[in-house]
């Protein structure tokens, strides 16, 4: 039964344990134990990860409450049909595709608040998507490099046509086009940070103290997609190689220290993730402003990136001074 990634034989035992956990009966396994394990707090066990049903890479601890108890727990609910249905994974991403395209659409007709509502459930029934296809590809072994770019894109397309919609209706359209660029190059840093870090803490919880390399190969767009996750937020850190080279005992109390503070952050880092940019969004609309969301996305969310890679700096920081 699954319920944490024990110390054994050390970083490579935990690795295994980990890559095990990736193949779809691992997941499967998780899956079934999930729902018969007690949670222990954060800092009982060396690598503690709970596992939502078939979602074995967004650990409950680091997931937004949005995610936990509404986007996620609807994807739950539709994997069993979709496995029986055969569905592959990337057809949900296009459906998810489908649904970005929908609320564009919608918000094209943002004054009126019942269309800004339509289009903010649209997202949502987008975000279900994005959650459903991961947990549906975990599940299957249909896990892919294409597949994971195709999710990539399909993410920043449905946010980009929202912008769009929301831009060519302002007054003076071109001024709004201007600062929406803006803020989507924002969105994309702050995004990639975002997933970066929550990738980090992942990995370190599951033993593996080294960053993953993503594969060289494929097309321009999926390399480009690759150096920025690299740069932002995917890479070996000082803490890392401290963590490798210590003793288990040294181990096992910087990451009690680091884990608990690093969560903290992650869950203060909640807006930054796409489901409170569909909320923001749907209230900037509902006030009647959309400029709102995206002096959001330019200057409060880029202060809180910043002072959310200081602060998780400084907890990896003060877990090595106390070993």
């Amino acid at each position: 039964m699954v319920s944490s990634l024990k110390p054994g034989g050390e970083p490579e035992r935990n690795a295994r344990q980990a890559a095990n956990l990736s193949q779809p009966e691992g997941a499967l396994r998780a899956c079934k134990s999930a729902k018969h394990r007690a949670q222990g707090p954060p800092s009982a066990t060396l690598y503690p990860l709970s596992f939502n049903c078939m979602d074995i890479a967004r650990p409950s601890q680091i997931e937004p409450v949005t995610n936990r108890y509404a986007v996620h727990a609807a994807a739950g609910a539709l994997l069993p049909l979709a496995i029986r249905l055969g569905i592959h994974p990337n057809a949900i991403t296009i459906t998810g595709l489908i649904f970005g395209l929908g609320a564009a659409a919608a918000y094209l007709q943002w004054q009126d608040w019942r269309y800004a509502t339509l289009g903010f459930l649209f997202m949502i029934g987008w975000h279900i998507m994005d959650g459903l296809d991961g947990k549906l590809a975990r599940a299957t072994g249909k896990t892919s490099a294409l597949g994971r770019l195709l999710d990539g894109i399909a993410d920043y397309s449905c946010f980009v046509a929202v912008y769009i919609a929301l831009a060519v209706t302002q007054s003076n359209p071109a001024a709004a086009l201007a600062i929406a660029t803006v803020s989507g190059a924002a969105h994309a840093l702050q995004s990639q940070f975002y997933e970066g870090e929550r990738a980090t803490w992942i990995r370190r919880s599951s033993g593996q103290f080294s960053a993953v390399e993503r594969s060289a190969a494929g097309g321009a767009v999926e390399r480009l997609y690759n150096r920025l996750e690299r740069a932002l937020g995917n890479q070996s850190r000082p803490f890392d190689a401290r963590l490798s080279a210590a003793d288990p005992a040294a181990r096992q109390r910087m990451i009690n220290i680091w884990q608990p503070r690093s969560t903290s952050i992650l869950h203060m880092m909640g807006p930054l993730s796409a489901n409170g940019r569909t909320i923001a969004i749907w209230v900037a609309a509902i006030l009647g402003n959309p400029w709102l969301f995206w002096l959001w996305e330019i200057v409060p969310l880029t202060l809180l990136a910043l002072a959310a890679a200081q602060r998780l700096r400084q907890s990896e920081d003060q877990a090595s001074a106390a070993a």
